[in-house]
């Protein structure tokens, strides 16, 4: 078992002995009778005002006028969901779009690797705003991108239920509320001490999933209060584990459908490796001339490698065929496709009420979570050696005039494995407390003082290649010597030699903070004919923080290969006031038995940004006993994230093929390029660099503006009399101005030459080698892309539900689903002025972003069982006109590149058996064990033959699950 594993093991014994010694409890998954806001619109039972997410205001009803879809934990616990993320990633507004969560191991992406969060229409997840019991948490993550709330901390054996409010509400809540707001809710009281053991495991091995989990809570006269703890551990899946990823290929047919992958002529030929493309190494290449040597098939050395023998033809071309030649493959390669990740998470919550003020309620809550994740994988390494070393001048070589170069130029370039590793530790420590009571004058009116404080903490470490210790093969007296042409070093063999000749652990450390208070007065203003005149009116301060201190092989641009990375640190703080008004329009005549009309507005002053105000209406309109109408308009707003404002200087690598228009720019059809490049005298045939462009990104403060937005939804609710059925359908649509972005070096290079104006400032934001450069001439070689505000973003569709719940004599059935169509999905860079056919992106229905996806559920409950078959869908989509499907692959002219995912439909299925002190739950997700779709290299981002982006699709495989809880 790896250290790490022990002491998380350890750690939970010390939770269990402190917690359970009154036999601590359970995986605490709500029993509450509602599962949607429609189902809770009578106000018999409602005892007390309550507060609806979106609103400020206390109210007698449970209605809105804007959508919300509420989530219970026991529905998705029942569809063998595992935790948070899992539940909240897979609604079906959320689907729709790409989600950071384990999957993006070996990705540098905002967060870190490991962290799972939550982005709502496909506007990401710094414009999500999730909030824990109606307040907000802070981030969690690592590296200098950390902004947006991690769902990795919240324990799901404490949650009851989540509530998504579907359109934008900053005037209620604030900043990043520009997508949708989700709303945690969490058990308040627990009756008995719980305890839950549950695991999910694929009918294949690779990313099992167990946890131990439990509750204890004292209830009395006057509160009450709830501790909790989780363990939960995530194997990692390797991409070896599965054939879809295992054995990554071209895929590339001809007009008929026939494969015409490269033939494999290595070594690995007619081995489970053989025709793989995982990883390019155990060669060596001469830099100038282009030829390559090869491990002999027949072992006969040819040249000064033991071993090996040349291939005189640079490329795998050779006549009309195509070849695996080289070793492109080996048996010790698999890389994480999965993270392996364990947590132990702590929760706790009280609520008293005190005889202070004539009466008032405190109630606290507080929250730790440790995260553990584990990135496992390869890379290459290929070091230019001996000659005229100065060829790429960010290389320091040594001069050693005993050394002797087995290639004909006089510089190699050996290709070698080497191991890619991350490990992260997170620590989150999130305490909240709030006070409230009534006010003694008017009629219902209340007050709430909160304040809540976030501490974040995560350490990254990373084995890296030290750039000034890998120039050649031979060092000084004092370091190692490593002879990067031996074939043990080469095949990855001697991989301990090589890591300790080159190799170094790099530490970073992030910490994020926040502090946030806020003070609500609400009540009834005034009385109408049709009911009081509510209003809500408060202030909230928040502040907030992050440093991220990079290694110093980071800042020093030490790293091989791998990004740099300076320190980002920096604060910032905002003072809000806000009000909320809602009136009675009409009430109890004909075609109306209630209109509200409710308006919020918030202004606020933030120390980056500066000040500005936004706000919104919504119409609640209850036709009749059958037909809800509701509407809303409204502006939110996004102050820039402290990372896109103070983010240190980080570059990484792309390439060239993928970034720049001139490649090849006598055959474009853009009439502007054709003009600009030929104007910067580049040759109508450029075929680019050899090495990738490197690309420079930093934080925008002092330049950026914060962003705003206009969203706008209009819908219906019918719940006929006659039969037992309730129908939602909402239109949205949400435009965001002034989007804090990073162009990317295509969108930058394409600004520059796909424009009438040239030059122009898009043209001052990289630099290209000199025409007389001894390689790499004229290619790309620096881009600054920092952030900057574009133009725009707009996402329109529809969001629709169905339900019936209806009791039989041989028992109740549930039948509900969920769906979500995208009909625009539009991002603009540039003036739409400018015809570039770079100035914008249509991402709806790429792969990534289906137009629709879909989930459902059908339960019958008989007795002590309820059975459970789940549905979640997602429908095509398609790559094809943003790469080429029809192309040359190397002497094959009319080759055929597949672009497209199919749609896939999962089945999962479960039995839940409850007695009164016990329940069990047994099922399987992806009963038919659907496979991801594949597409061709050159389709998308891949990982195998999978599109990496596509996280709507199981890698898992048919995964049976078990849940097992005593209550004592």
């Amino acid at each position: 078992m790896p250290e790490s594993s022990k002491n998380l093991v350890f750690r939970t014994s010390l939770l269990a002995a402190a917690i359970a010694a009154s036999l601590y409890g359970t995986q605490a998954w709500a029993q509450e009778e509602a599962e949607e806001e429609e189902a809770q619109e009578t106000t018999e039972e409602i005892t007390d005002r309550v507060t609806v997410t979106g609103s400020l205001l206390r109210r007698d009803e449970f209605t809105s006028s804007a959508p919300i879809q509420v989530v219970t934990a026991e529905t998705q616990v029942q569809l063998g969901q595992v935790d948070t993320a899992e539940f909240l990633q897979g609604s079906s507004i959320a689907a729709g779009s790409t989600q950071l969560n384990n999957q993006f191991s070996g990705f540098v992406v905002e967060g870190g690797t490991g962290v799972n969060s939550l982005s709502l229409r496909g506007l990401g997840a710094q414009r999500t705003l999730v909030l824990l019991n109606n307040r907000r948490p802070g981030p969690a993550g690592t590296r200098g991108q950390v902004g947006a709330f991690d769902l990795n901390v919240i324990p799901s054996s404490i949650i009851q239920r989540a509530e998504i409010l579907k359109d934008g509400a900053s005037s209620i809540y604030g900043s990043d509320a520009v997508a949708g707001v989700v709303n945690v809710i969490t058990r308040r009281s627990i009756d008995n001490p719980e305890l839950t053991v549950s695991a999910s495991m694929p009918f294949e091995s690779g990313g099992e999933t167990y946890s131990v989990s439990g509750a204890y809570g004292w209830n009395f006269d006057r509160g009450s209060v709830v501790v909790a703890g989780e363990w939960q551990l995530r194997e990692e899946l390797m991409t070896a584990d599965r054939d879809f990823m295992n054995c990554s290929q071209d895929l590339i047919t001809d007009r008929n459908g026939n494969i015409i992958d490269r033939e494999d002529r290595s070594i690995l030929a007619g081995t489970p490796l053989g025709g793989c493309g995982n990883l390019y190494a155990n060669t060596v290449i001469d830099a100038i001339f282009g030829d390559r040597y090869i491990p002999a098939p027949d072992g006969v050395t040819i040249g000064m490698i033991p071993g090996y023998r040349p291939r005189a033809n640079g490329t795998y071309a050779d006549g009309g065929q195509a070849f695996y030649e080289d070793v492109l493959n080996f048996d010790f390669y698999s890389e994480s496709a999965i993270n392996r990740q364990e947590r132990i998470s702590l929760y706790g919550s009280s609520d008293v009420s005190l005889d202070l003020f004539g009466g008032t309620q405190w109630n606290t809550e507080w929250l730790y979570n440790r995260r553990e994740t584990e990135a496992r994988g390869w890379r290459q390494f290929f070091p230019l050696t001996g000659g005229a070393t100065a060829v790429i001048p960010s290389f320091v070589y040594p001069n050693n005039p005993d050394f002797v170069t087995p290639v004909d130029s006089g510089i190699a370039q050996p290709v070698i494995p080497y191991p890619s590793n991350a490990d992260i530790t997170v620590d989150y420590f999130y305490v909240a407390s709030g006070l409230e009571g009534d006010l003694p004058f008017g009629d219902n009116w209340s007050w709430s003082f909160d304040a809540s404080y976030t501490y974040s903490e995560g350490d990254y470490v990373n084995n890296v290649i030290v750039a000034s210790r890998s120039g050649d093969v031979r060092f000084d007296d004092n370091a190692p010597v490593v002879d990067y042409f031996s074939p043990g070093i080469l095949s990855g063999d001697d991989m301990d030699q090589l890591i300790n000749a080159v190799g170094d652990t790099a530490k970073g450390n992030t910490v994020y903070d926040q502090f946030v208070a806020t003070a609500i007065a609400t009540g009834d203003l005034f009385e109408l004919p049709a009911g009081p005149a509510g209003l809500a009116v408060g202030a909230e301060y928040r502040y907030f923080s992050i440093d991220d201190q990079p290694d110093d092989l980071a800042r020093n641009g030490d790293l091989w290969g791998q990004s740099s990375a300076l320190v980002t640190k920096g604060d910032d703080n905002v003072t809000e006031i806000f009000g909320e008004l809602e009136v009675p329009l009409l009430a109890g005549v004909p075609f109306a038995e209630y209109i509200t009309l409710n308006a919020s507005a918030r202004a606020f002053d933030y120390e980056s940004a500066g000040s500005d105000w936004v706000w919104k209406v919504g119409l609640n309109w209850q036709v009749n006993p059958s037909l809800r109408l509701r509407a809303t308009e409204g502006t939110s707003y996004r102050a820039p994230a402290l990372y896109e404002l103070f983010l240190g200087d980080q570059t990484a690598f792309v390439d060239q093929n993928a970034i720049d228009p001139c490649i090849d720019w006598q055959n474009s059809s853009n009439d502007f390029i054709r003009t600009n490049c030929a104007a910067d005298g580049i040759p109508g045939d450029f075929t680019g660099g050899t090495s990738s462009a490197t690309v420079v990104s930093g934080g925008g403060a002092g330049v950026l503006e914060s962003e705003t937005s206009d969203a706008r939804t209009a819908g219906f609710i019918f719940t006929p009399t006659f039969m037992d059925v309730s129908v939602a359908v909402d239109y949205f649509e949400i435009e965001v101005n002034d989007q804090v972005s990073r162009l990317g070096g295509g969108a930058i290079l394409g600004g520059c030459y796909a424009a009438p104006n040239f030059p122009n400032a898009f043209c001052d934001l990289f630099n290209r080698f000199p025409a007389d450069a001894a390689t790499n001439a004229q290619a790309i070689d620096t881009v600054r892309d920092s952030f900057i505000n574009v133009n725009s973003q707009t996402t329109k569709g529809v969001d629709a539900s169905v339900r019936y719940d209806r009791g039989f004599a041989a028992g109740d059935l549930l039948i509900e689903a969920n769906g979500t169509w995208v009909f625009e999905d539009v991002v603009q860079l540039f003036d739409p002025s400018l015809a570039s056919g770079f100035d914008s992106d249509d991402l709806n229905a790429t792969i990534g972003r289906p137009k629709f996806v879909a989930n459902g559920r059908f339960a019958f409950e008989r007795g002590d069982f309820t059975y459970t078959w789940g549905l979640d869908y997602v429908r095509r989509t398609s790559n094809a006109d943003r790469v080429s499907t029809e192309f040359t692959y190397f002497d094959f002219p009319n080759a055929q590149r597949n672009a497209v995912a199919d749609d896939r439909l999962y089945h999962s299925i479960s039995v839940f058996y409850e007695q009164a002190r016990w329940s069990v739950l047994a099922g399987i997700t992806n009963l038919l064990d659907e496979d991801p779709p594949t597409v061709s290299t050159g389709a998308a981002t891949r990982r195998g033959n999978i599109a990496l982006n596509a996280t709507q699709y199981d890698l898992r495989g048919r995964t049976g699950f078990v849940r097992l809880n005593y209550r004592f």
